[in-house]
């Protein structure tokens, strides 16, 4: 009967670490270190005839959010961004591509605040995964798991990239927050302004989560022939990236980016969250070293051999 304990324990006790392997190594984390990720996507259309416009949105009725590092001499960008628009479909997504611009040459869009931004919030991932903070391709979904390269984790990028667009955002809101977004046309520029309300349910050790609000000027589509893959329209086209003060009602005059060609310019709303890690303790760090516990609970059910008498 020992035996039969000591064996069922262990696949009790082994079967959650089996299970977070098999998910975990279906995609990177996209931000090291840090118990966060991005959410939003509520957008503005920026026409010349733009008068006070608004919009708002449920937490639970935001779209995904899918962010694409790329190139337009990217020949790999084409196979993950096909395998990309394949996943998503028809489906309600906030889609950002970010396009490489430091000491670049070949690739006219981008600027120096979309870098910053794709550094600050993913680069350690990117280098620690590739070698260098801004590699294309690359894939982030809801600011927390990322692809690099065309190499899928499952069977395919359309399995790798829908998998992720079913898990959706791990953000710890409660369901009734609202964000909203407002566009008004000014003499200098454009008029921004927000509300962000969010609520979180707290136990007695964890921390709220902190949130970052930017807006991100994004072209819906960009014609540029002597792109060297071939693609000549190029999607989702991010120009400028815009950190916002957070917190409550805002509001912010900006010079908003002029579109490549054409006017569909569009400002989206993102937020990024993270939570604190809690402070440690006695009790939270005994169960730490499953491994080790699992050996000793395992010796100690092996029945023993029955001493010999003399």
């Amino acid at each position: 009967m020992r035996v039969v304990a000591a064996f069922t324990m262990a696949f009790l006790l082994l079967l959650p670490m089996q299970t977070s392997a098999i998910s975990e190594s279906l995609w990177d984390d996209a931000r090291v270190g840090v118990n966060g990720g991005s959410m939003g996507g509520i957008s503005i259309h920026l026409s010349e005839n733009l008068t006070n416009t608004s919009v708002s949105s449920g937490i639970d009725e935001l779209p995904g959010l899918v962010e694409v590092y790329t190139a337009t001499w990217c020949m790999n960008c084409v196979t993950s961004e096909a395998a990309l628009d394949e996943a998503i479909g028809d489906d309600d997504i906030a889609r950002i591509h970010y396009h490489r611009h430091k000491f670049e040459t070949m690739d006219p869009f981008g600027s120096n605040s979309t870098e910053e931004r794709w550094e600050s919030s993913y680069g350690s991932a990117s280098t620690n995964i590739g070698g260098l903070s801004r590699l294309a391709p690359a894939t982030v979904f809801d600011g927390e798991r990322i692809y690099m390269g065309t190499n899928p984790k499952s069977n395919s990028l359309h399995t790798d990239y829908s998998t992720s667009l079913s898990i959706g955002s791990s953000h710890p809101f409660e369901g009734d927050g609202t964000i909203s977004l407002g566009a008004e046309a000014t003499d200098n520029g454009l008029k921004l302004y927000w509300d962000i309300d969010l609520a979180q349910s707290l136990t007695p050790s964890s921390k709220p989560a902190t949130v970052q609000a930017w807006i991100l000027f994004v072209e819906d589509n960009a014609y540029y022939p002597d792109g060297s893959n071939g693609v000549e329209n190029y999607g989702h086209v991010l120009h400028e990236a815009v950190m916002l003060p957070s917190s409550g009602s805002q509001s912010l005059e900006v010079t908003p980016p002029n579109p490549w060609d054409g006017e569909d310019m569009t400002a989206i709303l993102v937020l990024d969250w993270e939570i604190p890690e809690p402070e440690s303790n006695m009790g939270d760090a005994l169960p730490a070293s499953g491994a080790s516990t699992l050996l000793c609970m395992l010796a100690a059910l092996v029945p023993r051999r029955p001493k010999l008498s003399r």
